[in-house]
């Protein structure tokens, strides 16, 4: 009945701390929330995917131009449905059109300002041509010592994969083919392994940038560069945009990335289920030492020969 009584309070308190990290993980506040378009901060999974936790360098003071320049500087590409992308080239398009940028800049600005060191801000943005769609532009971002690291959900541009009838829309699986790209000058951050944060399951299409290296190259020739993109054919796109290194390079190391946080999540679990089985072990060890007294405590004391 003891060990009994011991190992039920071992797994309500393991039931209780699992609550509490599930709740911590969905709460957010909102910074604004008119017309389609919500930003807002939220506990960051990454921070505590890693032993000890990468907090991310938060507060930031950044100015709405900061963001245009960093963030305008992203392309994406994706296809719509499940089969246009094995028979076509995707087109890199803007993570944000112009009218979204402008409007969401100083939102992500003022969000950055606000945010933790164990969160991040997300966006959230309708497509105002189809209002009536379940497609947005969704994602986070947060910064992480010289680097700001961008991971992207959902983009209103390509359509989600038609479900057949199906009421749950919404795979998490389903990201449509979508890749993050960097317009030149800029180019993405080659990020060293042990500094990589590690991305939920989910967010597999992420980016990072080196803020002061873009700051240097696009500041000064930000508006320029501006007007070069808005007039630039669509079609001249792919051959422009690029990230750090060819697609093939850039697969191959997406792989290398995998497969180090694969290694590492094992190792994680094998360490928590070393120090698990270590708890129990101690713990087996203390009740048969207590049940090894309440033995000598009920045996009836040996009475003495008599002479």
């Amino acid at each position: 009945m003891q060990k009994l009584s011991v190992l039920s309070k071992l797994h309500l308190l393991v039931l209780i701390l699992a609550l509490s990290a599930c709740a911590s993980l969905t709460s957010e506040r909102l910074v604004y929330d008119q017309q389609g378009t919500r930003v807002g901060i939220q506990v960051d999974p990454t921070v505590y995917r890693s032993s000890p936790p990468a907090l991310n360098s938060h507060p930031v003071q950044f100015s709405p131009d900061d963001m245009r320049v960093m963030v305008g500087a992203l392309h994406v590409t994706g296809w719509s449905g499940t089969l246009i992308g094995v028979f076509a080239s995707p087109r890199p398009i803007p993570l944000f059109k112009e009218e979204e940028m402008s409007a969401i800049s100083g939102l992500l600005a003022t969000a950055l300002r606000q945010a933790g060191s164990d969160e991040r801000v997300f966006f959230s943005l309708a497509n105002k041509e189809a209002p009536y769609s379940n497609d947005r532009t969704e994602g986070a971002l947060f910064v992480r010592g010289p680097y700001l690291h961008i991971v992207v959900t959902d983009h209103a541009g390509f359509t989600r994969a038609d479900t057949g009838g199906g009421e749950d829309y919404k795979d998490l699986r389903d990201n449509k083919g979508m890749k993050l790209w960097v317009a030149p000058p800029t180019q993405a951050a080659m990020v060293p392994v042990v500094e990589e944060p590690r991305w939920a399951p989910f967010e597999t299409v992420h980016i990072s940038l080196n803020m002061s290296e873009v700051t240097a190259r696009l500041k000064p020739a930000a508006p320029a560069r501006a007007d070069r993109m808005l007039v630039l054919p669509q079609a001249a796109l792919p051959a422009q945009l690029s990230p750090q290194t060819s697609p093939a390079a850039e697969d191959q190391r997406s792989q290398i990335r995998e497969l180090t946080r694969s290694n590492l999540d094992l190792r994680d679990r094998l360490d928590e289920q070393t120090r698990q089985m270590r708890e129990l072990q101690e713990e087996l060890a203390r009740l048969q030492q207590e049940l090894e007294k309440a033995k000598l405590k009920s045996r009836p004391p040996r009475k003495s020969p008599t002479p």
